[in-house]
């Protein structure tokens, strides 16, 4: 059976903290389902003001400015958005969701991260997966947005695959005007994704392109932290394990005219090791990962070597599954590696 889908849509001029903003109001009839939306937009050539950096070692599909924000009703909203994880992820150890509202609106509220199966008709949200509660407080006025993070390392929530729907839950339309809303990105340059919501807290969703056809989001203000199912790293003769056993390095080496030989390590700290290639008592380079979260939201990683042979250095964040490699050119003497940007993988 075909679903008709009609909007009746109202549009005016607002002032919300200080910035001209345009506000639609629109009835969507889908079938038997009416659901109330509500949109704001900056006029162009503005930009709202600029978000912090959460979930940025994550899956992010935005481009960090939201001149758009969403609303549903006339009841519990809410608003999802596809994700296509990295291989290996079996959960998610992060959500960042990004909210907004207008002056009528209170400055907190309750909210759920919700997580579906990608299974439902035409490719849309279908098996309620799980759901965790969270609070946002000092929600700031549109054009000003922020995002709200949510730890799920400990929700239960597993997923069936790479493809899973993300978004949230929470009570968008207020009445009298009042809504809080989820940001979202109509950038030229964002890639589209697909978008749904729902006036009836997930009962049922329609495609935020029917909801919203005038000012349809091509990426909604979500982020997750995914969590991969890649193996703790087991200390061993060729493998250090630093920061926890969090991180694993291990080396390569290569000496004129030999065939390529692989480096044993010891532990020094936590932090700290270093290889040897020939001798036990013959240090070839020294290596150490530091969490430097919170300095600059990286863990850093430098070494320096006593060696001009072929060495490849790989660490690998066995949280994430992030690898990064550092090599050292044959006949080459050890350049110090100081790379403070090497994982964007906290917490």
């Amino acid at each position: 059976m075909r679903r008709l889908a009609v909007a009746l849509a109202l549009t005016g001029v607002a002032t919300m903290a200080g910035a001209q903003i345009e506000t639609t109001q629109e009835r969507v009839v889908t079938g038997a389902e009416v659901v109330d939306t509500s949109h704001a937009t900056l006029p162009e050539g503005t930009e709202s003001t600029k978000i912090s950096t959460d979930c940025s070692g994550g899956v992010v599909y935005d481009d960090g400015v939201f001149n758009d924000a969403y609303a549903v009703g006339p009841g519990q909203a809410a608003m999802v958005m596809k994700f296509d994880l990295p291989a290996g992820t079996t959960a998610l150890d992060q959500v960042c969701l990004c909210f907004a509202r207008n002056g009528s609106a209170p400055s907190s509220m309750l909210f759920d991260v919700v997580v579906y199966n990608d299974n439902g008709a035409g490719g849309g949200p279908g098996n309620f997966l799980g759901s965790v509660a969270s609070t946002a407080s000092s929600i700031p006025i549109f054009p000003t947005v922020d995002f709200y993070n949510v730890n799920l390392m400990s929700s239960g929530i597993t997923l069936p695959d790479t493809s899973v729907f993300i978004g949230a839950r929470w009570q968008g339309d207020l009445g009298g005007g009042a809504n809080i809303f989820m940001c979202g990105d109509r950038s030229g340059t964002t890639p589209q994704r697909t978008n749904f919501g729902s006036g009836n807290g997930g009962s049922s969703f329609t495609n935020a392109t029917t909801l919203f056809p005038t000012v349809p989001p091509r990426a909604m203000g979500i982020r997750t932290d995914p969590k991969s199912a890649v193996a703790a790293c087991t200390p061993s003769s060729t493998a250090l394990c630093l920061n926890n056993n969090r991180f694993k390095v291990g080396a390569t080496f290569v000496q004129a005219g030999q065939p390529q030989g692989t480096a044993q390590v010891v532990e020094l700290t936590d932090e700290t090791g270093y290889l040897w290639f020939f001798s036990a008592v013959n240090v070839e380079a020294v290596i150490k990962v530091i969490n430097a979260c919170s300095f600059n939201n990286r863990f850093w990683v430098f070494a320096g070597g006593l060696t001009d042979v072929r060495t490849d250095i790989i660490v690998t964040d066995t949280k994430t599954g992030a690898v990064k490699t550092y090599i050292n050119p044959q006949g080459t003497p050890f350049q110090p590696i100081q790379d403070t940007s090497a994982f964007a993988t906290c917490p």
